[in-house]
């Protein structure tokens, strides 16, 4: 079971108020649900997802290409990884020339 907190945003402070988490897009009207949020803070915030054949934008293009189990990928991550790749081919070129 998720343990996910919702980012509620209050978008009308009338009546209780209408509260909408900003990761799953559940709403509620009047107090806001106890219940855990089915999408993690890492899978909200992904730039990017990992799968077992690589790379991809988003996780609806993986899970058409078929991917069992992705991973969220964070701006960070993706930074590092993008960096690695690009010093991998600039040693590789440095040792064939």
């Amino acid at each position: 079971m998720s343990t996910h907190k919702h980012h509620w945003e209050t978008v009308d402070p009338y009546d209780g108020g209408l509260h909408i988490c900003k990761k799953c897009k559940l709403s509620s009207q009047g107090e806001r649900l106890a219940t855990p949020c089915p999408i993690s803070d890492a899978e909200h915030r992904a730039v990017a997802w990992l799968g077992q054949a690589g790379l991809y934008g988003t996780r609806l293009e993986a899970v058409r290409n078929g991917e069992q189990s992705i991973t969220p990928v964070s701006f960070a991550l993706l930074f590092e990884l993008a960096s690695n790749q690009v010093l991998s081919q600039l040693n590789e070129g440095r040792h064939r020339g």
